[in-house]
């Protein structure tokens, strides 16, 4: 009995000790009692103080360790990292809407610090199950100059960029065409122009052969009594009365290159249209081209056609580019990638968001029909065949090239106009950025140049165009 109530009474001591940090004595008494034995702490480590640590830290850390057992698993974000995609066939999403009430978003996010000499490559996150790799060396064979894509000839230097992992600055003493000798380089045949645009030469523009088309009326441009009399000499949605309708130039090509522009020059013209419909009130309409890749199941960043775009407005309906940002890249479409947003800890989709409609839309051909449907609804979308002098070599002024190339590209058609020299003209918005042409617009002639001839040297615009009715009866603003 006193047996038990000696060793009772060492182990309470042993307990205030340490609780109450009574004198370390009491501790080596009980183990010596005990018969429990440690080995030492070497003194340059800290002797009984480094144990002390140790154990406070270890009681602290299994603390921790059973409250994160109980929270959420976190991902700390690394270098050239992955993300696993929460819409696996085999996992759930998470979609709840995180509780604002309670402010429980204390987590600080983790600051990713690269050193100096870490790979400066494009880092892509996407929740998709189709994500796609990006293949750097086209990247690092282009450089980039006033804009456009010139590649280097010297593989030796490819291949040094590569290893090093990074862009540097290249040899500015390599020959670089003039305005005065531009042309001779155009003489160069097609296979030779693909390997001068190893991002250019992936078509966006895919015919599928289709005329895409419904209509509920006859248009302005079809009814006997129209009469292109009547049509100005000029019209510019960029300045109706002072008044400006046309969205903001966009760039198909950032982040990483990507085949839509059959997204945006279509995408372009019903911007404008809604902001036409409704008469320039605010909002502005900005609709989401990632949408449209992810969700129409038909074109995607390999191409596609204007068509596809209005057959899914028509449908499904458009959604602004708050739903869902342009990544120019395929996605999954899933109610996430229709319209969603995303806190600290969570992403989830939306429900609340705006759906843009389209109602009659159908193909208009020939001058004067497109100057027609231009005037009562608003920018149009259009076909060309952008030829290698004008994606290199337009900056400014009336464009006019003789070519007879398929049609390619999709831009939006906004006007027209005459210049100081009574030459006629389009008013059209690319998608290349504002560092392209007239601050990303351009002006080409119409099919009146050279007595009738300019279908043959405006990469055919007037050909293929399309027109939509927007439907804003459901845009309350």
């Amino acid at each position: 009995m006193k047996v038990k109530l000696l060793v009772f009474f060492l182990a309470l001591g042993a307990c205030q000790a340490n609780l109450f940090n009574i004198p370390r004595v009491a501790i080596r008494l009980t183990r010596e009692f005990t018969g429990m034995e440690k080995l030492q702490v070497p003194e340059e480590l800290g002797g009984e103080e480094y144990e002390m640590e140790i154990e406070v830290n270890q009681a602290v850390e299994d603390l921790i360790d059973d409250v994160q057992k109980d929270q959420e698993e976190t991902v700390n974000f690394e270098p050239n990292m992955k993300l696993q995609s929460p819409f696996e066939m085999d996992n759930q999403p998470i979609v709840r809407y995180p509780k604002m009430m309670k402010k429980d978003f204390d987590t600080p996010r983790k600051e990713i610090v690269y050193p100096e000499n870490f790979h400066e490559s494009v880092i892509e996150v996407l929740d998709s199950r189709n994500e796609r790799e990006i293949n750097l060396e086209p990247m690092i064979k282009a450089k980039v100059e006033r804009g456009y894509y010139e590649q280097l000839n010297d593989d030796d230097v490819i291949e040094d960029l590569m290893d090093e992992g990074s862009w540097k600055d290249l040899d500015s003493s390599e020959e670089e065409s003039s305005n005065e000798d531009s042309d001779e380089g155009f003489e160069e045949s097609s296979d030779e122009w693909e390997e001068d645009r190893p991002y250019l030469k992936c078509g966006c523009l895919k015919k599928s052969g289709k005329v895409f088309e419904s209509k509920t009326a006859p248009r302005e441009w079809e009814n006997d009594q129209f009469n292109s009399n009547d049509l100005p000499s000029a019209w510019d949605w960029r300045n109706v009365s002072g008044v400006n309708y046309c969205s903001p130039t966009r760039n198909q090509h950032i982040p990483v290159y990507c085949g839509s522009c059959w997204v945006f020059g279509t995408t372009g013209a019903l911007n404008d249209r809604f902001n036409v419909a409704r008469q320039g009130r605010w909002p502005m309409t900005q609709l989401s081209p990632q949408e449209i890749i992810d969700c129409n199941g038909r074109g995607n960043c390999q191409g596609g056609e204007i068509g596809d775009v209005l057959e899914h407005a028509k449908i499904q309906g458009l959604v602004e580019e708050g739903c869902n940002v342009y990544r120019a890249t395929n996605g999954e479409c899933n109610p996430y990638h229709r319209c969603g947003s995303c806190w600290p800890n969570e992403c989830f989709s939306l429900t609340n968001y705006t759906r843009y409609y389209v109602k009659d839309y159908g193909q208009v051909k020939g001058r004067e029909n497109i100057m027609a449907e231009i005037k009562k609804g608003g920018p149009i979308a259009c076909a060309i065949g952008a030829t290698k002098k004008f994606e290199y070599e337009y900056v400014k002024g009336v464009y006019s090239e003789k070519s007879d190339l398929d049609s390619n590209h999709i831009i939006s058609l906004s006007g027209w106009g005459v210049d100081e020299n009574g030459v006629e003209y389009w008013i059209a918005r690319n998608s290349w950025g504002e560092a392209w042409g007239e601050l990303g617009w351009f002006r080409v002639v119409t099919s009146k140049f050279k007595n009738g001839e300019g279908d043959q040297y405006n990469m055919g615009i007037e050909r293929d165009c399309y027109f939509a009715d927007v439907d804003v009866s459901n845009l309350n603003f």
